[in-house]
């Protein structure tokens, strides 16, 4: 028993002293108002009623006299039966505090919050059981593994993964729940940068032959039009003319999306309009489109895609396809195809001229007749082989 003074460096740790500062000491980092930190803390040692080990530190606790005097009450206590510690914190496991991580973090931008919800889902599927001060470093690295051989997930992925876990313990240090971060320690994995995901025909032949009802319908409009998801969500029997055959679409950041229809898709379309109630208008989802509605869609296809043989595929890798068949197969100008990814207002919109409308349509159509010659030049053997790969 007794008392001794605990330092929160590293490098002092291997010094004797007694808290004061000297030449020796290295460089104190400073807070944000400029202020010197404290380079450790007195605490106070001793075995309690249950004869268990206690280490208390307290903030009153200035220097060495206090400790002492501090650690002569609590043997008085002890020993009168009156022994009466201070309870300690409870620390939240990381499932608990993602529900408040999530929650501050609600009013962010939709692709930001998608992200760390994401992400966060991932991290308590693996992490979730456990206490913020009891995930360590070599906790981290066993979840990398586990990640890249159980989810077949790339290094990119994971170190996202980290970030976000990252900024969590950030987030709970400033609510002072926790006093360390051990993401600190874990090195970032290297990544080479990689292209964006594009379909391969076979793969796009699985995509038309494999799905049916409104899984199908959705990919086709991702496939043929090039809208993201949360735009597919939203839409309703009102955005589409079916006599100019023309779909528009608010874009993410606010742009009005106008894009052309083929006679495929628009036939399409109507043969599920007749087959299936209107939900409010609504084509795909009566709800209000929120990122949880969407990360859950988003999950959907990643996992439908992996069913029928299409790996590290998302939703989001239809829009990448549309764009790579029309500039990189087809050879169809950028302006042209930036036209079908958003327009900054209505009023550009109206002004779009008939001719440029006239390059959209035969882009589209370009695009259509591709894919659906690309479905019937696959071999049902080969099919068959990707679907058990």
């Amino acid at each position: 028993m007794g008392v001794r003074y605990r330092k929160y460096f590293k490098e002092c740790k291997p010094v004797q002293c007694t808290g004061r500062r000297s030449r020796q000491c290295p460089e104190t980092p400073k807070r944000s108002n400029g202020e010197y930190k404290t380079c450790g803390t007195w605490c106070i040692e001793f075995f309690d009623d249950n004869k268990q080990w206690q280490s208390l530190t307290f903030k009153d606790i200035r220097n060495k006299t206090d400790a002492e005097r501090r650690l002569t009450l609590f043997i008085s206590d002890r020993e009168r039966g009156q022994l009466n510690l201070p309870k300690k914190k409870a620390i939240p496991t990381l499932t608990e505090y993602s529900k408040t991580y999530l929650e501050i973090h609600k009013n962010a931008k939709e692709a930001t919050y998608l992200l760390k919800l994401r992400m966060v889902t991932t991290l308590t599927r693996y992490l979730g059981e456990y206490p913020l001060d009891r995930i360590t470093p070599f906790i981290i690295e066993k979840y990398r593994v586990e990640r890249k051989e159980t989810d077949k997930v790339k290094d990119s992925s994971i170190n996202i993964d980290v970030s976000i876990l990252s900024h969590i313990y950030s987030v709970a240090i400033k609510a002072g729940i926790v006093d360390k971060n051990p993401c600190k320690d874990v090195k970032r994995l290297k990544v080479t940068q990689t292209k964006d995901r594009v379909l391969s025909q076979s793969e796009i032949s699985l995509l038309l032959d494999k799905l049916h009802g409104k899984d199908r319908l959705m990919v086709l409009v991702g496939l043929f039009t090039g809208l993201r998801l949360g735009g597919v969500l939203s839409l309703s029997w009102q955005d589409i003319d079916f006599g100019k055959r023309l779909i528009t679409s608010t874009h993410k950041t606010g742009k009005l999306v106008s894009i052309p229809l083929s006679e495929y898709l628009v036939d399409e379309l109507l043969r599920y309009k007749e087959n299936n109630p209107c939900l409010n208008d609504k084509i795909f989802e009566s709800r209000e489109i929120t990122p949880e509605i969407s990360s859950r869609y988003s999950e959907h296809f990643s996992d439908l895609f992996k069913k029928i043989g299409i790996y590290n595929c998302t939703f989001h890798t239809l829009r990448h396809t549309f764009s790579s068949i029309l500039q990189g197969e087809l050879g169809i100008g950028a302006v042209v195809v930036q036209g079908m990814t958003g327009h900054s207002s209505l009023g550009m919109l109206q002004k779009y001229s008939h001719t440029g409308l006239d390059n959209k349509q035969r882009a589209i159509q370009s695009l259509t007749d591709h894919i659906l010659s690309i479905k019937s030049g696959v071999t049902n053997i080969e099919l068959s082989q990707i679907g058990t790969a």
